[in-house]
């Protein structure tokens, strides 16, 4: 558990300790900034950075709109330079597009998309993409159903386990000398004369005043319920796009399957190898009740074993799933765009106060957090009046090696909701 003692002033206040909060406290702390703190509600990385599909990937399906087309390129650069830094964590994979009979995208299409997604790779790409004829892709993925399937495509990109990346981040940003409070919850915010000031329940229940010149909102689905909670117009509107996930033991996949929808609804999702179970996911829906305790719904469930059983020669059963999660994904709301093909590019809302600034972040990619940690580190110095270059990039700002980790690790498992009794 990271239980700092909570200061009473600092010059950077950082609101949420999942992937974006922890990527800005690692930023300014790789920039020399010691005099930084971060509050988590519950424990480190325990809410949407904890329950993605595990890719730290550019976003093949987002070639889709042009206007996403740097977004993927700056995620597959990133993919390569995390590779670099956490080699243990941030691992190449192999997947698998099958072209399927009568249905999805037709081969050129794949084709195009592939081509595209190599090229905008450059020099960070991790292999090319090959054509593979019906044999062999059913060499690669015999679980296929050979009836359904003309061809497919191979192609390179790279899966992690999110929960030890966060605390890996988490771990360098301390060894540089940021501060990090567990089961602290910030109850409201208002803008001094001096910055900002966060009311906050400690984890012994007392309340508690902590000033700063700058405050990070990285709450994620709870940025704009701490907003309005305290008086404060939100810059931007959002929503809540849920993801939920299956998990199997192992069918011996050995590649990752990167799969298309056969409902008619234009949907991408993936079967996984992870951690020596197999990975189903994800959904895409709004979500619009409470945020506490997101669970899958059964819906849910029988979309996802219904699309992946269409498309399998032995289907995947109900009752052996192990375990299940749901995540939300906070994306600024687009007009004229249905919830799967809102952008995860992000958006950064400023609201000044006399002497500071409160920067709310919108949207982001587990992939880009590093980058949108930067934007806002650059925003701060620059409003600060200094200038020190992000280090983050460098291997010097990182520890290295689970043993820098939680104890919580020894069982990653446990974060998720058993299905079986």
């Amino acid at each position: 558990m990271y239980c700092d003692e909570l200061p009473s002033r600092v010059r950077v206040l950082v609101l949420g300790g999942g992937i974006h909060g922890m990527g800005v406290l690692h930023d300014l702390a790789s920039r020399g900034w010691k005099d930084i703190h971060l509050l988590e509600k519950d424990s480190i990385a325990s809410g949407t950075s904890s329950r993605s599909t595990k890719l730290i990937h550019g976003g093949l399906r987002y070639l889709k709109r042009v206007t996403d087309f740097g977004l993927v390129m700056e995620a597959l650069h990133e993919r390569r330079l995390l590779q670099q830094l956490v080699p243990d964590l941030v691992k190449p994979m192999e997947f698998l597009f099958p072209i399927v009979k009568h249905a999805g995208m037709p081969q050129w299409q794949v084709k195009c998309g592939l081509f595209l997604y190599d090229a905008l790779s450059g020099r960070q790409n991790i292999g090319k993409h090959q054509f593979l004829d019906t044999q062999q892709l059913l060499d690669k993925a015999p679980i296929l159903n050979s009836s359904l399937i003309s061809s497919g495509y191979s192609f390179w990109d790279s899966q992690t386990d999110d929960l030890s990346l966060v605390h890996r981040v988490a771990a360098s940003a301390k060894h540089l000398g940021a501060g990090i409070s567990e089961r602290t919850l910030v109850q409201s915010i208002r803008a001094t004369d001096d910055g900002w000031k966060a009311f906050v329940t400690d984890p012994s229940g007392m309340t508690k005043e902590i000033s700063a010149l700058y405050l990070v909102n990285a709450l994620g689905p709870w940025a704009n319920a701490i907003l309005e909670e305290s008086g404060i117009a939100p810059t931007h509107k959002a929503i809540n796009n849920k993801g939920s996930h299956l998990i199997f033991d192992d069918i011996g996949l050995k590649y990752g399957l990167f799969l298309q929808s056969l409902k008619g609804d234009d949907r991408i999702f993936f079967l996984l190898p992870w951690l020596g179970k197999t990975l189903l996911g994800t959904t895409e829906l709004l979500y619009e009740d409470s945020l506490e305790n997101v669970q899958i719904s059964d819906e849910e469930v029988h979309y996802l074993l219904d699309n992946v059983n269409a498309l399998l020669k032995k289907p995947l059963l109900e009752k052996d799933i192990n375990y299940t999660f749901s995540g939300l994904r906070w994306l600024p709301l687009e007009r004229g765009y249905d919830i799967s093909q809102t952008s995860r590019s992000h958006i950064i809302g400023e609201i000044p106060c006399r002497r500071g600034l409160l920067l709310t972040v919108y949207g982001g990619k587990l992939t880009t957090y590093r980058t949108l940690s930067a934007t806002i580190g650059d925003r701060i110095l620059k409003h600060f009046g200094e200038y020190q270059q992000s280090k983050t990039s460098l291997l010097e700002s990182w520890v290295l090696g689970d043993q820098h980790l939680s104890p919580q690790f020894d069982r990653r498992f446990q974060i998720y909701t058993p299905r079986k009794a």
